[in-house]
């Protein structure tokens, strides 16, 4: 089983932060710009947005940008904006998705989190159960269960949405 160093899994929560703080904001049926945040081997932390004339050609671009910085970063995060459909359901929900990886990692895994949008009158939330896949394999609860915990208190590592954080959940 990959490790998870703690700077990848802070990193995946400042992203799941940035991510939340940019969809709280965002007007109905506007979707998430993809970014990225890239921690240089000196610990200095870049945000890179993806805008491109489509999601998925923004989120192509995303995934091949964090690529190529394996070879010459710490660690990144990459967020983005998704549908989940849990087996059986009929109706699909929002997620962000946030891949990540660090320096000795053998593999990327991606945290997978459930929100509303803020429509109808409604407010944004952060809520349902997160799920953590590693590579190809969703990890079971007991075993993503500290990961997940450890990614959310990344969140706190992000001055602007640190207080935010409760009332959108």
């Amino acid at each position: 089983m990959t490790s998870f160093p703690p700077s990848a899994l802070s990193l995946a929560g400042f992203a799941l932060a940035h991510a939340a703080w940019s969809m709280a904001d965002a007007d109905p049926g506007e979707m998430l710009c993809p970014l990225g945040v890239i921690q240089e081997r000196d610990g200095a932390r870049r945000i890179l947005r993806f805008e491109a004339d489509t999601q998925e050609q923004a989120i192509i671009a995303g995934k091949d940008a964090m690529h190529r910085a394996s070879t010459e970063m710490a660690a990144w995060a990459f967020a983005r904006e998704g549908a989940w459909r849990k087996m059986g359901a009929e109706k699909t929900g929002d997620v962000l998705a946030i891949d990540f990886w660090s320096v000795g990692m053998t593999d990327v895994a991606t945290l997978i989190q459930p929100f509303s949008r803020a429509e109808r009158g409604g407010r944004f939330r952060i809520g349902g159960v997160p799920t953590l896949v590693l590579g190809d394999t969703l990890l079971a609860k007991d075993v993503a269960q500290p990961v997940i915990q450890a990614i959310v208190d990344g969140v706190h590592a992000h001055s602007a949405v640190a207080e935010l954080w409760p009332s959108w959940q």
